[in-house]
């Protein structure tokens, strides 16, 4: 019988220091071992290589959060493809990977490169409580991922629920969040304004004659104070404005107290082209997608339960 060609395996130790990962350690192996028996072997010398495992700086240091994120996109090993390149592997090398905390290497659950990262495996392996839907499990078919049906559930659902019911402060402050959450989605703590810089980038505001800056003024007041009056808008630096819901569409939008008033269900629709083309971005820049997962995972939501089967029958529920 002919013997299994050698190739060169890899055990890969990545060093996360206060969240963030610059460096990695290596060892390599030669061996005729098949995949299954490569990766046991690599596995069990995890605390032997990672000891004597040579360090490579990584070009793109990454944080532990932008790590699992990749995870759950099968796109892990990508945040090291110039160590790969660096050591000459080939296009698809084997290799394991293990997480190193305070020098120590850490284990708490294995999972393969090349399959999405399964959430609730995870929870069920690290022996948490409950059933909690993955909003990205939920929301992915064969065409991809479903971000427009994503956001009405998440946030558009309740927005109109409260419209709807002419529960409309209560409303505004729901869609002035939503603005909120989705600038964090894109921009992160990267910009002091990011609610400013989201509606500048993909909104229209013209036809409600207002802009973003005053909109954020309004925003401040109604969901710190519920007033109309934010510190900037007292002292005259933004003009004060406020809202309308219903009534005929050729009121004089210049109040007699001096205040302005725009129409709130044309600012919804203005969001909501927004949003479309916010959504479009991820169609054209594909590894965004990757920062969206990220960061959406922080979130929290009516439709995302966690379900905990009590030995009473009753079920308590969480966020």
């Amino acid at each position: 019988m002919k013997a299994p060609p050698v190739e060169r395996i890899y055990n890969i130790f990545l060093h996360f220091e206060n969240g963030n990962c610059s460096k990695l350690g290596y060892e390599i192996h030669e061996t005729g071992l098949d995949d299954q028996s490569a990766v046991s072997y690599l596995q069990e010398r995890v605390s032997v290589d990672c000891k004597t495992a040579q360090i490579y700086w990584l070009k793109s240091p990454f944080t532990e959060a932008e790590y699992y994120a990749r995870a759950r996109l099968a796109q892990s090993h990508h945040l090291i493809d110039d160590f790969f390149e660096h050591i000459g592997a080939t296009l698809t090398p084997l290799f394991v990977v293990t997480t190193v905390v305070n020098g120590e290497p850490t284990v708490n659950y294995a999972s393969e490169h090349n399959k999405p990262l399964n959430m609730k495996d995870v929870r069920r392996s690290l022996g948490e409580e409950g059933e909690m839907i993955d909003w990205l499990e939920k929301y992915t078919s064969a065409d991809g991922v479903d971000i427009p049906q994503l956001i009405h559930d998440d946030y558009f659902l309740a927005i109109k629920l409260t419209f709807n019911a002419g529960l409309h402060v209560s409303s505004m402050k729901l869609l002035l969040s939503c603005i909120d959450s989705v600038a964090y989605i894109e921009f992160g703590n990267d910009k002091p304004t990011p609610f400013i810089d989201w509606l500048d980038a993909y909104a229209d505001l013209k036809s409600l004659e207002i802009s973003a800056a005053e909109l954020w003024e309004l925003r401040n007041g109604i969901l710190h104070m519920s007033n109309i009056s934010s510190k900037k808008v007292r002292t005259n630096k933004v003009r004060r404005i406020s809202f309308r819901a219903g009534g005929p569409t050729d009121y004089p939008k210049m109040g007699t107290d001096g205040i302005f008033y725009f129409d709130f269900y044309e600012l919804i629709s203005a969001y909501a082209d927004a949003i479309g083309r916010w959504i479009a971005t991820y169609n054209d820049d594909r590894p965004k997608f990757a920062k969206f997962v990220e960061r959406y995972d922080e979130t929290i939501s009516d439709s995302r339960v966690s379900f905990t089967k009590l030995a009473s029958k009753a079920a308590r529920q969480s966020t």
